[in-house]
């Protein structure tokens, strides 16, 4: 996408945030609930990759949570096209959503900007249950799984349309 600069400057304004990318062709954005959200040109790749922290995982309930992290990364059944991630330095769980450049429209750049952050907020919640269930002494294996329950086939979260 040739006019990146611009189109990211006019979806910031549409939806309240300054976006532009720096030198590196980066930027970070605040969310409402003070988590980051970075997005990142990587132009060897013709890509804008939108990256959002869910959260810590500790360590002795890690097993337990990566497992159910690695089950939903399965094809992107339950990601939807975005990827679940360890930072290893940091220690947390990060969501990664490269985007194409090569065919986007603004349009398609707004929706898929919006459609993450709506996955991102749903996976911060099931992170958080994920965890607290792993904490409980016999598990909570019923406890209800919005992200989870978005399917690859339902149009209406599917992030790339």
């Amino acid at each position: 996408m040739e006019n990146l600069a611009q189109v990211l400057k006019e979806l910031g304004a549409k939806i309240g945030f300054e976006i532009a990318l720096d030198e590196n062709g980066a930027c970070t954005l605040e969310l409402a609930d003070g988590r980051p959200l970075c997005i990142q040109e990587r132009a060897n790749l013709n890509e804008l990759d939108l990256v959002s922290i869910l959260g810590e995982v500790p360590e002795e309930v890690r097993a337990e949570v990566f497992t159910d992290l690695l089950a939903a990364n399965f094809y992107w059944q339950k990601t939807l096209g975005a990827t679940l991630s360890w930072n290893a330095d940091l220690e947390q769980v990060v969501l990664i959503y490269p985007f194409p450049l090569a065919d986007a429209t603004p349009g398609t750049l707004e929706s898929i900007f919006t459609r993450f952050l709506e996955l991102q907020a749903a996976w911060k919640d099931r992170l958080d249950e994920m965890v607290a269930d792993a904490h409980e002494p016999d598990g909570n294996e019923e406890a209800t799984d919005e992200a989870g329950d978005a399917q690859a086939g339902d149009d209406h979260m599917i992030i790339n349309p």
